[in-house]
């Protein structure tokens, strides 16, 4: 940890939000107080077995960290704000209490700090290359971490790089948008990112892709250690060649029958990047059995879901768009920029027949007049996406200290306000999507963990 690197982000931190008036010394160390306590707070009335294991729960052991770092923060902005360099302090009060405290054995020798190895970042572009672990040790030597930058759905077999270089050492990251040269931004983007946490690593991009070469010389200019390395795969090993048969009597030649199919050949599977006539039929049927209030009239929610009918990681994974694209050639959707409209079924023969007759036992006026009196009050049309959005909204603006940070733990509380609508759990799913669509929510490259960018849950009496 770069302690006087931590001190600048957090003076920068507090600078943005204005909160600099605030961050007196005195002010600092009743904070400073106030977050141990809450830590303390954790293991209150535990007993010391007890506060041993709390923390094998996930859950917990975040709840202390989150304590842990909170204490940490205010004591690196006292020190900052006070004129004390920690590390100096700590090395002095060590030998205080050396002097103080004498030792009563030999004290074990302390290993070398692993931060002192350099270190030599891996960015793969896995949509051009696909280097094994073994295969970048040998191409980089030097390498110690591995990012593996991929599709949504391209399959990655990282087993290999986790035995070459530990599995703490290697990250997996999907591209998270569609477009041309979408991963190659999202792949600059990290390299910027890990660069400004750790300026004296060394980057090297393995791929053979050239549009990195301007990106990475302007980083050269900048007295960074980066480039870029080219990966080709090895040639196959020829097999040696079988000696010639040997040829057999020639024999009398008889009429050659037609090779029998295979009873049990494997048949072709579908392309899985794209939608099957069965996925857009039923996709069909499932939009026109809904009622016309509950369709999705946004193109995000119409996405989400069908992504969720399909089984999709993503909304613009290739089976989904294609689905959707299905679906307009059919004239079962029609878009007009973001906006969603369902052009109404043509009428079948069918239909018209049993209109006909329909027409015909028609009951005269006053009996239907009377029918419809007798008949109950149709029920309240259900919310719509948009609707269930904005109450979402509203409840997550209510919790400023406890809303929820896993994905899975928003999903469950977006049902709670999905429970009228005939599918919850879809609806849940497409209230998600819109909320990720409006940048209300970020998700982070893991897909586990949530952020509330436009709605600030910080104090402001400090920084957590």
């Amino acid at each position: 940890m770069d302690i006087s690197t931590l001190q600048r982000r957090l003076r920068a931190f507090a600078a943005a939000r204005d909160w600099e008036p605030f961050h007196a010394p005195k002010n600092l160390a009743m904070a400073l107080m106030v977050e141990a306590a809450e830590l303390l707070e954790l293991f209150q009335w535990q007993t010391l077995t007890e506060s041993r294991g709390f923390t094998r729960n996930a859950a917990d052991k975040e709840r202390v960290a989150d304590e842990i770092a909170d204490v940490l923060l205010y004591l690196l902005q006292l020190a900052d704000h006070t004129g004390v360099d920690v590390e100096q302090a700590v090395e002095h009060k060590l030998r205080k209490n050396a002097e103080k405290h004498p030792a009563k054995h030999a004290e074990p020798a302390v290993p070398p700090a692993l931060s002192a190895v350099p270190r030599a970042h891996l960015l793969v572009d896995w949509e051009n290359v696909q280097p094994s672990g073994e295969a970048l040790k040998v191409l980089v030597p030097q390498g110690t971490d591995v990012w593996l930058f991929h599709g949504p759905q391209q399959k990655v077999n990282a087993v290999s790089h986790a035995q070459v270089y530990g599995k703490d050492r290697v990250t997996l990251v999907p591209r998270s948008g569609a477009g041309r040269n979408a991963l190659d931004f999202q792949l600059s983007y990290y390299l910027g990112y890990i660069t400004a946490r750790q300026p004296g690593a060394a980057f090297v991009v393995v791929s053979n892709d050239q549009g990195y070469d301007p990106m990475l010389e302007h980083a050269r200019e900048l007295e960074f250690d980066a480039r870029r390395c080219v990966f080709s795969k090895p040639a196959p090993k020829q097999e040696p060649a079988l000696p010639a048969p040997v040829q057999p009597v020639a024999q009398p030649k008889l009429p050659v029958a037609a090779a029998p199919a295979k009873a049990n050949a494997p048949a072709k599977s579908p392309d899985s990047a794209k939608a099957t006539r069965q996925d857009v039929q039923r996709l069909a049927q499932l939009l026109h059995g809904m009622p016309p209030a509950q369709r999705p009239m946004h193109k995000d929610a119409l996405l989400a879901l069908l992504q969720a009918h399909m089984g999709e990681i993503g909304m613009l994974s290739p089976r989904v768009v294609h689905a959707l694209a299905q679906l307009q050639a059919q004239k079962h959707v029609a878009l007009k920029g973001s906006n969603v409209r369902y052009p109404p079924e043509p009428a079948t023969p069918a239909s018209s027949t049993a209109a006909a007759v329909a027409k015909k036992k028609a009951v005269p006026a006053k009996k239907a007049a009377a029918a419809a009196k007798q008949a109950p009050a149709k029920a309240a049309p259900k919310p719509t996406a948009p609707q269930i959005t904005q109450a979402v909204l509203a409840s997550l603006k209510k919790m400023p200290g406890n809303k929820p940070t896993r994905h899975a733990g928003l999903l469950k509380f977006i049902e709670t306000h999905t429970a009228k609508a005939t599918d919850p759990k879809a609806m849940a799913q497409q209230v998600c999507a819109l909320l990720e669509a409006r940048k209300e929510v970020v998700v982070s490259p893991d897909g586990k963990g949530i952020s509330y960018p436009q709605m600030s849950t910080k104090k402001a009496a400090g920084a957590r």
